[in-house]
């Protein structure tokens, strides 16, 4: 369901709009050519439900109103390397993103990458926003003002970080990570809009909301977690939990991995090809636990002996993370928990033969009970039924 322009929800009544090139842009990046404000504004995803003392739903449009994300900038280009597939780097990101905001309003004239200095193409230019000056002022301002125990943000797209420590690869695999820092998977998310993600994250601790979690799809994967402004090697101070879905059937990265790293070096961070057996999203093992400690699997084939050579500052946010998982979610509040339910289906390749939609791989719960102003939220693991694909 949508608000429009009429009011009436029974019949959708389109602006009338010309075929026209977008030339003008305001500080956030929305086009302002008139038929371009028109569609966008024709139908209108962000509003609220509230469900009783405990629950408020608030639902935002995270793609109408964005500026263009930096992967599909012709300028952030020099910053991609070829030979680490799926990525890109989390301080370049940091910078590129901020804009002339960086670090206080000093923004670098060059990014270190690859061992050379380039130039910064938007140290002049505004930081991206996913939400629009309009829908963000209105989100804030709903957000402040819920009286619900529980905040809940339906997100469009998701705010936790998974990253890979590419700069703790073992010199013998033969490739150096550009950078210093971590690497991000994608940027086209909340992961690529941190300025902005900061400024609400900030709010809500300023503010000390409490009950606030976000529920998000997108990303083709199950992840649990908690959502900080920043994680290690800056402080992780988290302000609320996440929990983002699996899709029913389209594939993710898993399965891409498969493919794309066929001949890379890499492989054994994505895939875990044990003797006798099918693949395994070994991405699951290295967000949680880091590259040494899937190069150290793919070598013993021991998850449990692996998971030695973790590194602990990878992923303090994650309480779990399946990349290849297919499926939905179930989300329950109460009066003093919000319980998330992961039910996963085995990859569907192939129709279900019976009515009850096939078999189950996983069932999994995780709660975050709530907590007062001040402090940290928590995200407990509350049930596991059935196979967990590499995590522990």
């Amino acid at each position: 369901r949508v608000a429009q322009n009429g009011g009436s929800l029974e019949r959708f009544e389109a602006p009338s709009v010309a075929d026209a090139s977008i030339e003008q842009f305001d500080v956030d990046g929305l086009g302002q050519e008139p038929g371009n404000l028109a569609a966008i504004n024709s139908l209108k995803i962000n509003r609220t439900f509230r469900y009783g003392r405990h629950l408020e739903l608030l639902l935002t449009d995270n793609r109408s109103f964005r500026s263009q994300p930096l992967t599909d900038r012709p300028e952030t280009a020099p910053f991609k390397s070829k030979e680490f597939p799926f990525v890109v780097s989390e301080d370049v990101t940091e910078i590129l993103d901020a804009g002339r905001t960086y670090d206080g309003g000093r923004p670098p004239a060059t990014i270190a990458f690859g061992g050379a200095d380039l130039p910064n193409p938007r140290k002049d230019a505004p930081p991206l926003s996913m939400l629009g000056a309009v829908q963000k002022a209105w989100f804030l301002e709903r957000l402040g003002s819920s009286t619900a125990t529980w905040k809940v943000w339906g997100n469009t797209v998701a705010m936790l970080d998974w990253r890979i420590d590419f700069q703790n690869l073992p010199p013998e695999l033969g490739l150096k990570w550009p950078t210093t820092g971590y690497a991000l998977l994608g940027d086209d998310d909340w992961s690529g809009y941190r300025a902005e993600r900061r400024e609400i994250l900030e709010f809500v601790r300023s503010h000390g909301i409490t009950g606030f979690a976000t529920v998000a799809g997108d990303r083709h994967a199950f992840l649990a977690g908690l959502i900080s402004t920043d994680l290690p090697p800056k402080p992780f101070t988290p302000v609320g939990a996440e929990f983002v879905t699996g899709s029913i059937s389209a594939p993710g990265l898993a399965e891409a991995a498969r493919y794309v790293t066929k001949n890379s070096p890499l492989r054994p961070i994505y895939v875990y090809e044990p003797a006798g057996s099918s693949p395994k999203p070994a991405i699951n093992f290295t967000l949680m636990n880091g590259v040494r400690a899937s190069l150290a699997l793919a070598r013993t084939n021991d998850l449990h002996a692996a998971v030695a050579a973790r590194n602990p500052d990878n992923a303090p946010q994650l309480a779990f993370a399946d990349v290849g998982g297919h499926g939905y979610a179930v989300v329950r509040a109460g009066s003093d928990r919000l319980e998330v339910e992961f039910v996963c289906i085995p990859e569907p390749l192939v129709r279900s033969p019976g009515l009850d939609g096939g078999p189950l791989a996983y069932r999994l719960a995780h709660q975050v009970k709530l907590w007062k102003s001040g402090d940290v939220p928590r995200v407990e693991r509350t049930k596991a039924e059935g196979t967990l694909p590499l995590v522990l």
